[in-house]
């Protein structure tokens, strides 16, 4: 082989890495033009992911449900038609459900937030009364609270009241009503899902194998894609459950010490569940803040206290009894898709960071379990060990 064609091999790497490093640059430079791309293509399918989401939240008691139909002996029909049957059955239960939140919990929330919104004024006086009653050498004295109180609820009310804030109050319930048309559109695309989950099971196989053509590759998609869906239904349909018994449980707390707008409070409680490890943590102080604004000092440290310690009964009993196999998500790696997810995209981001944090270790872990070379060393360690276990049952 010549010298120059050596050389002009060594050249290729370099080049790659150097093509690699230009598209990172890119890439960083030009984020937030990525993101709201990224952002208007999520609003796009929204209607779509949502379906995927109540596929997964329904997807445990219809497949119970429906094996339970098809046990049945009488009438025939059922058990011929039991997915069909299922379907209607869970379908007619979403809408009970739907009605009856719609009747009595939504009227309720929206009477807490009109409520709130209308006492803003009211605590913001209380408070700035008793910042400006505390002593001259008192530590919160220093960082000036009153003139940044003032300052921020005159930034609210004058954009609330420009024309320019109220045509984003406006874009804002625009946004809110096509978000309940994503969701309606999202449940009848779920039933669909439940309706027709073994041909698109069939299809995305025949997907794969046409995609993949090497029977090992293929495989090993396949096993990843397994995988990837365990570890999804896990966490959303055990979070979802869990995030239920936050609600009701921070709820009662908060009725028991007569805390207004319990039931508002509640619903933060049980979503921001959905952040593992930082979302009960953020809610209780979130709560305990509002509780400080309308109860008092007292109650909101009751408060405080009693929802620190469900929150201990939740992550130690509760919740790994719900999973029954843990996530094993590192503390650490919530924290960055958290922060990572929340700088991006927001609360959508914090709340999608984890599950796909979740899945690109999960297809990390079967990547290297698949191609990570045997240790000579564990396998002598092994023989040494039953070579031992041999010599003492030989000596009994």
């Amino acid at each position: 082989m010549k010298r120059a064609d050596i050389e002009w091999r060594k050249w290729i790497p370099i080049s790659i890495i150097a093509i690699i490093l230009m598209l990172i640059y890119k890439t960083i430079d030009n984020i937030g033009q990525i993101t709201s791309v990224i952002g208007s293509f999520l609003v796009v399918i929204s209607p779509l992911l949502y379906g995927v989401l109540f596929t997964y939240f329904l997807l445990i008691p219809h497949r119970a449900l429906e094996r339970l139909l098809r046990k049945l002996k009488k009438p025939k029909f059922i058990s011929k038609h039991a997915r069909g049957v299922t379907t209607i059955i869970i379908f007619l239960v979403l809408l009970l459900i739907i009605i009856l939140v719609l009747s009595f919990v939504v009227p309720i929330v929206i009477d807490n937030i009109v409520s709130l919104a209308n006492s803003i004024p009211g605590y913001v006086s209380t408070v700035l009364e008793y910042i400006n009653n505390l002593p001259s050498d008192s530590f919160l004295a220093n960082f000036d609270i009153a003139n940044t109180i003032r300052n921020s609820s005159g930034d609210i009310l004058h954009t609330l009241m420009n024309p320019d804030g109220i045509g984003q109050v406006a874009q804002g319930v625009m946004g809110f009503v096509g978000g309940i048309f994503s969701l309606i559109m999202g449940l009848v695309i779920s039933l669909y899902m439940l309706l027709d989950r073994d041909r698109i099971l069939a299809f995305f196989k025949r997907l794969n194998s046409t995609i993949f053509r090497s029977g090992d590759r293929s495989q090993r998609i396949a096993k990843y894609m397994i995988q990837i869906n365990k570890v999804l239904l896990t966490f959303i349909a055990s979070k979802g459950l869990d995030s239920l018994i936050n609600f009701f449980a921070a709820t009662t707390i908060l009725y028991i010490w007569g805390v207004p707008y319990a039931l508002l409070l509640g619903l933060i409680a049980g979503a921001f569940n959905f952040i593992p490890f930082l979302g009960s943590i953020i809610s209780a102080f979130i709560i305990s803040a509002i509780t400080l604004i309308t109860c008092g000092i007292s109650t909101a440290l009751y408060v405080l206290l009693c929802l620190l310690l469900f929150h201990q009964l939740d992550g130690n009993f509760i919740e790994p009894r719900i999973m029954k196999s843990s996530l094993k998500i590192n503390p650490i790696l919530v924290i960055i898709a958290v922060v990572i997810g929340g700088a991006y995209l927001g609360i959508v981001g914090m709340f999608l960071a984890v599950p796909i944090a979740v899945m690109i270790k999960q297809i990390l872990v079967e990547y290297m379990a698949t191609h990570e070379p045997k240790s000579t060393e564990t396998t002598n360690e092994g023989e040494g060990t039953e070579a031992v276990t041999a010599t003492e049952d030989n000596k009994t």
